[in-house]
């Protein structure tokens, strides 16, 4: 009967987080959310080096068609002096692409001209894309 009455009189035990608990649960959740902030940057930045990657493909395929269209192919180095510059995504003026082309002979055979167009950019490290080609005139 004794062991009952302890167990009834004893002091109740207060409900609640303690301060360490608190802190503790601040810093978990301050760097889950950091390292959050951290990855979006990334991704931010990943996504306008792609757009300026993809921007950079579509002006040397571009060029690289009308280069190809042309009746008479003949030899040709505008690389990088006598390019284009500032470009933009339409290939009009104002942008932050450079674009030349070289057209030389093939060593693979007689009729065969090489044709190479080289897209340039700086997003903020220098850059640059590579298109080449191999046409067939007579």
């Amino acid at each position: 009967m004794k062991a009952m009455l302890r167990l009834i009189r004893s002091p109740l035990r207060q409900q609640g987080f303690t301060f360490n608990e608190i802190l503790v649960a601040m810093v978990i959740t301050g760097i889950g959310v950091l390292g959050f902030a951290a990855t979006t940057v990334s991704v931010i930045r990943g996504n306008y080096a792609s757009s300026n990657y993809t921007a950079a493909v579509n002006l040397a395929q571009d060029r690289m068609e009308q280069l190809r269209g042309r009746a008479g192919i003949s030899n040709e180095n505008r690389c990088p002096a006598a390019g284009e510059n500032g470009l933009n995504l339409a290939g009009g003026a104002g942008g932050i692409y450079s674009r030349c082309w070289r057209i030389s002979d093939s060593p693979l055979g007689m009729n065969l001209k090489q044709i190479e167009v080289t897209v340039a950019w700086r997003d903020p490290k220098p850059r640059s894309v590579t298109l080449a080609t191999l046409v067939y005139k007579e």
